[in-house]
C-alpha cells in the first residue's frame, strides 16, 4: 500500500514537472500516456499480489470463532451440524484438516458452566491419549481413579468410554472421555458434572455427537471470513 501511494504521488509531481516544463501541446498527451502506462503498471502489480496472497492462503490455516444461536445451522468443509442449544464455535481447516471445538451451553439443573465437543478430521487414536491424560492429571489431585476403556456405541458411531471418579469432600463427581469415530474423523467429548448431573449430561452429548454430520467441501453456512464474536 505504501509503494501505491509512493507511485501515485510520484506521478503527481512528474505530471505537475512537465506541465509546468514542457508546452501544453507536449505536456497533455504525455501526462495522458504516463497515466494509461501507470495505470497498466499498477493493475499488473495488483494481479500479482493476488496471486501471491491465494497461493498463500493454501499454507495458512483458517480460523473462525462464533456463538451459534439455538437451531442456527453450521457447516463446514468437513462436518455440518444444528444444535438445539446456543454453541460457541472455534473453527480450524487447512488442507483436508478440519477441528470444531464447540462449547455447548447447556441450562439443565446442575449443568456444568463449560462443556466441551470435538469434531475432527483427526482419528480418535490422535486425540485420545492426550485428552485422557489431561484428566487423570485432575482427577489425580483430587484423589479420583479411572477406569478401564470399553466399547460404546452411540448409534451408528463406535468407539471408547473411559470413566472416571472420585468422592472426595463428599462430592460425588463422574466424568466420561468418549472417543468415535475411524481413520476418517472423530467425535470426542468429556463429560464433568457432579450426582445425578452427570447422567443428564452424557446424554446431552449422545444426543448433540448424533446430529454432527459429515460433508463433502460444502461452502460454509457460518462464513469463514465472519468476524469473530
Amino acid at each position: 500500500m505504501c509503494l501505491l501511494y509512493f507511485v501515485i504521488l510520484a506521478y503527481i509531481g512528474l505530471s505537475a514537472l512537465a506541465f509546468w516544463l514542457l508546452p501544453h501541446w507536449l505536456s497533455i498527451p504525455l501526462i495522458a500516456v504516463m497515466g494509461i502506462v501507470l495505470a497498466i503498471v499498477l493493475w499488473k502489480i495488483m494481479r500479482f499480489f493476488k496471486k501471491v496472497k491465494k497461493a498463500l492462503a493454501q499454507f495458512i490455516p483458517q480460523e473462525m470463532l462464533c456463538s451459534l444461536a439455538a437451531a442456527e445451522p453450521f457447516t463446514g468443509r468437513g462436518f455440518a451440524f444444528t444444535f438445539p442449544v446456543p454453541c460457541d464455535v472455534a473453527y480450524t481447516h487447512f488442507h483436508d484438516l478440519e477441528a470444531l471445538i464447540l462449547k455447548p451451553k447447556f441450562d439443565f439443573p446442575g449443568a456444568p458452566k463449560d462443556a466441551l465437543l470435538i469434531a475432527s478430521t483427526f482419528p480418535p487414536a490422535e486425540l485420545k491419549p492426550k485428552i485422557d491424560n489431561f484428566i487423570e492429571k485432575i482427577f489425580a489431585q483430587v484423589e479420583g481413579r479411572g477406569g478401564e476403556p470399553v466399547p460404546v456405541e452411540v448409534g451408528p458411531l463406535k468407539g471408547e468410554r473411559r470413566m472416571f471418579t472420585t468422592n472426595k469432600d463428599g462430592k460425588d463427581v463422574r466424568a466420561e472421555s468418549v472417543f468415535l469415530g475411524d481413520e476418517k474423523g472423530s467425535i470426542a467429548w468429556v463429560a464433568i458434572a457432579e450426582g445425578p448431573a452427570f447422567d443428564v449430561l452424557a446424554a446431552k452429548y449422545r444426543e448433540l455427537a448424533l446430529l454432527i454430520q459429515r460433508v463433502e467441501a460444502a461452502p460454509p453456512a457460518k462464513s469463514l471470513d465472519a468476524p469473530t464474536n
